[in-house]
Order: structure tokens, then C-alpha cells, then sequence
């Protein structure tokens, strides 16, 4: 099967949106059973459904199969480390900026030097609340920048290992993953007992999640017998992972329970190649992950879930975080135009 082809054609923007939106649903919902009393059934499906069909592990799984192809087309490892670099960052700096801008016009009379530290951490995108912000709103500046941080760890793994996992034959991808999952158990047994720092150095190391990311390298390595297994698979694959997700009680695991860890990435690999092949021209998704936890926070700040029809505010929140993430995008692009004409004339 042509490499070029298993990049191109398949459905992963559309399941990036999916991801995209269970992730803003799974916050949106939960602030909002704790703090207001309406369509508390609503809001409770919306949950249910961001639990069953997470979208951190969404991303993860297509963040592994899709950054291997990246690896192989980049001519060095210092090319595809820049790629990396230039997909994450500078748009996360904009939010950052926008982020300040925000706290700053909200709430100038708490702020204080806690947040230079802060300023500092997002420079890497390690996620950090200054501490005269743990009472604004959700209590959480940007709860989930974690996400980001971690990614960054496992494109490094990935660029350190992927010459190695390219020559590892199924069993030995079997005993890795197999070892990931008992990862993903152990951190989860250790998260329980662990204090507040313990707890946070877990959730910010890329080990309990790394599961779910080389479950897609692993998928693209093995593309050959793997995609049409997967693509075939796909209906029943998710109709049994459906009914046992209603059925099963509380399993073990961090983040998500195992089974979820385990089955989810491969129903999205081979959804990715079930589901219509569009392409995208405008990708927000990675836009509406970093900032719709800015307008949660503002929508909390001004009670707007009691003030207004649970529905209006529920609009607000997709509508405005769409205009942030459009706008962040073209923002970036025009950054971006402007640093590739500098750098051609300072070549020149």
C-alpha cells in the first residue's frame, strides 16, 4: 500500500472535530452540573458520551499514526522536530497572549509576579495556574495545556525510537504495548494514593498515555494488514465497544479505563479509513482545544450558565470558540508567511 495514500486518503480531520468537541463537551458539562441546575439530563448524556468516547485518547491514537508518516517523509530528524515545533507552538504563544489579555482586563487587581512564572512555563506549554488565579473562574487558567506538554514528550520518544520500532516484528509491538497498558494500570494504581505534586508529575509525564499514541504508531508501521482489517472491523468493532461501554462497570486504568485504552485506538484508526475521505482546508481543531477553556472560564467568571437558557450558553460557548480558534489560525498563518519572508531576504 502506497505511504502517500495512507496519509492522504482518510477521514482523520473529520474525527479530529469529533475529538475536538467531546473534549469541550466533557468540560462544558461538568462545570455546568455543578454549577447550575438546568437540563441536568442533557448535560448528563453530554458527559456520559465525552466519557465513552474520549477525546484525549482520540487524539492521541491519530496524533501517533499520523506524526509517523510525518517522520518518514521529513528528509532529517531535525526537519520533523522543526515540523513538530511549528504545528504546536506558535499558536499556543497566541493563546497565551490572548489568555493574558483576557485575565488582564477580567480581573487586573489580582494579578501579581506569580504570573512572570506562569508567562515562563507557557513558553514550553507546561501547564501551570499563577497562584492568585486559583480562585478565578474554573480555578484553572487553561486546564488543558497538560496535553500539550505531553504530546511534545512523545514526539521525542517517537523521533529517539522510531528507527528501532521500524524493524520490531508484531510480537515484539505486542510486548511493548502490552507493557504500555500495564503502564497505563500502574500509574493509575499509583495516581490513588499519591499527593498533590506526586499526582501532578504523573499527569504530566507522557507514561500513562503513551499507550494510546503508539497503539497509532504501531497502526501506521503495520498499515499494510492493519488498515483493511481495521476499515473492515470498523461497524462491528463499535457497536460491540458501545453496548460493553453501557454494560461493563468500573474497570481500572488512568484517565480512562483499560478497555477503553485498549479498543478505542484501534476503532479510530479504522474509522479513520471507514468514514468518508475529506480533507479539510481550514484545521480549527487543535484551535478549539486550546481555547475553549479561556471562554468556559469567562462564561463562568460572569454565571452566564444561570443567567441565560442553558442552550444560549451552550451555543455561545461552540460559537465563540470557533471565532478564537478561526482567528488564532489566520493569525498564525500570516505569523508564519511573515517569519518565511525574513528568513528568505536575511538568506538573500
Amino acid at each position: 500500500m502506497d505511504v502517500s495514500v495512507d496519509s492522504e486518503k482518510n477521514g482523520f480531520d473529520i474525527l479530529r472535530y469529533v475529538a475536538a468537541v467531546s473534549v469541550m463537551l466533557l468540560h462544558y458539562s461538568g462545570y455546568a452540573m455543578i454549577l447550575s441546575d438546568q437540563a441536568m439530563g442533557v448535560m448528563n448524556v453530554f458527559r456520559r458520551t465525552a466519557l465513552l468516547f474520549p477525546g484525549v485518547v482520540i487524539l492521541f491514537t491519530i496524533s501517533g499514526f499520523l506524526v509517523s508518516a510525518s517522520y518518514e517523509r521529513a528528509k532529517t530528524r531535525r526537519e520533523f522536530f522543526r515540523r513538530r515545533f511549528l504545528r504546536i507552538y506558535p499558536e499556543l504563544w497566541i493563546c497565551t497572549l490572548v489568555n493574558l489579555t483576557v485575565v488582564c482586563v477580567l480581573v487586573p487587581d489580582r494579578l501579581d509576579r506569580s504570573m512572570i512564572v506562569w508567562l515562563a512555563t507557557q513558553i514550553f506549554g507546561i501547564a501551570n495556574t499563577p497562584a492568585c488565579l486559583k480562585t478565578f473562574a474554573t480555578g484553572s487558567i487553561n486546564g488543558v495545556l497538560w496535553t500539550v506538554f505531553t504530546e511534545v514528550q512523545l514526539y521525542f520518544l517517537l523521533g529517539a525510537a522510531y528507527s528501532f520500532l521500524q524493524k520490531r516484528k508484531s510480537g515484539s509491538w505486542t510486548a511493548l504495548l502490552a507493557a504500555l497498558a500495564a503502564l497505563n494500570l500502574t500509574c493509575g494504581k499509583l495516581a490513588q494514593g499519591a499527593d498533590g505534586i506526586a499526582a501532578k508529575l504523573i499527569e504530566r509525564s507522557f507514561l500513562p498515555y503513551a499507550l494510546w499514541f503508539f497503539i497509532g504508531v504501531f497502526c501506521y508501521q503495520k498499515r499494510q494488514r492493519m488498515l483493511p482489517m481495521l476499515k473492515k472491523a470498523f461497524v462491528p468493532l463499535l457497536l460491540v465497544y458501545f453496548i460493553s461501554g453501557s454494560l461493563i462497570g468500573e474497570l481500572p486504568g488512568y484517565y480512562t479505563n483499560i478497555a477503553t485504552s485498549v479498543c478505542l485506538p484501534f476503532i479510530v484508526i479504522g474509522g479513520g479509513y471507514f468514514l468518508p475521505k475529506i480533507r479539510l482546508k481550514a484545521d480549527l481543531s487543535y484551535g478549539m482545544f486550546l481555547y475553549h477553556w479561556i471562554i468556559l472560564n469567562i462564561i463562568v467568571w460572569f454565571d452566564l450558565m444561570n443567567r441565560q437558557v442553558w442552550y444560549q450558553t451552550l451555543i455561545l460557548f461552540a460559537a465563540a470558540t470557533l471565532v478564537a480558534a478561526e482567528a488564532s489560525r489566520r493569525l498564525n498563518r500570516l505569523c508564519s508567511r511573515l517569519y518565511s519572508k525574513n528568513e528568505r531576504i536575511v538568506k538573500n
